[in-house]
C-alpha cells in the first residue's frame, strides 16, 4: 500500500528530468547504464503501485495510452535465456508496427521484462529509448519505447491530482 503517494509521484519527476538528460548525453559510463534501468524499472514499478492504490490517481490517467512501436516474432522459437542477447535477429525490426498500449501494459512491459535494451541516437550517443518485452510478450513482439514517452508518462502519472474520491457501495441482499 502506498501511503504517501506525492512522495513516490516527486521521484517520478525526478527520473523523468533525469531521462529527458540522458536523451542528449554523450559520454556513458556503466553507471550512466545502471541509472537510466533503475529509473525505469522502479518508475515502472511505481506507476503500477500507484495505480493499485485506490484514490492516488486519476480515471484520466489510468486510461493513458502510449505509443510504441512493436517488432513480430519472426524467429521459430521465442527467445530463451541462451538466445536473448541476439534478440534483433529475432524479431522483425524492418517492419515496425505503430500502435499505442495502455498504461497497465506498459508496467507490466517493464517490471516483467525479458528483454531489456538501449538504444541511442544514430547520430550521437543520447538515449533514443528501450527496447523491451515481458517474459509474457515475447513469443509475441519486441516493443520499442522512445525515451520521450517514457519521460512523458512520468511526468502526466508524476504531476497527477485526485482532487474528488467518489464511493460507491455495493449493496447485497434485498436491495436496501
Amino acid at each position: 500500500m502506498i501511503i504517501n503517494a506525492r512522495v513516490w509521484k516527486k521521484e517520478l519527476l525526478r527520473s523523468a528530468d533525469r531521462l529527458e538528460k540522458k536523451s542528449t548525453q554523450r559520454r556513458w559510463t556503466d553507471q550512466s547504464a545502471v541509472m537510466v534501468e533503475k529509473d525505469i524499472m522502479i518508475g515502472g514499478y511505481t506507476i503500477r503501485k500507484l495505480m493499485e492504490a485506490p484514490g492516488r490517481l486519476t480515471d484520466q490517467t489510468k486510461q493513458l495510452r502510449l505509443p510504441v512501436i512493436s517488432h513480430r516474432l519472426i524467429a521459430s522459437m521465442p527467445p530463451d535465456w541462451w538466445t536473448a542477447l541476439d534478440w534483433s535477429s529475432l524479431y522483425d525490426m524492418d517492419d515496425p508496427i505503430e500502435q499505442n498500449i495502455d498504461l497497465r501494459s506498459f508496467c507490466n512491459l517493464i517490471i516483467h521484462s525479458f528483454i531489456f535494451a538501449f538504444q541511442g541516437y544514430l547520430d550521437d550517443d543520447g538515449l533514443a529509448g528501450v527496447f523491451v518485452t515481458s517474459e509474457y510478450e515475447r513469443e509475441k513482439s519486441l516493443f520499442f519505447i522512445a525515451t520521450v514517452t517514457l519521460v512523458e508518462v512520468f511526468r502526466a502519472v508524476g504531476n497527477d491530482e485526485v482532487n474528488v474520491l467518489t464511493s460507491v457501495e455495493m449493496l447485497k441482499g434485498d436491495g436496501s
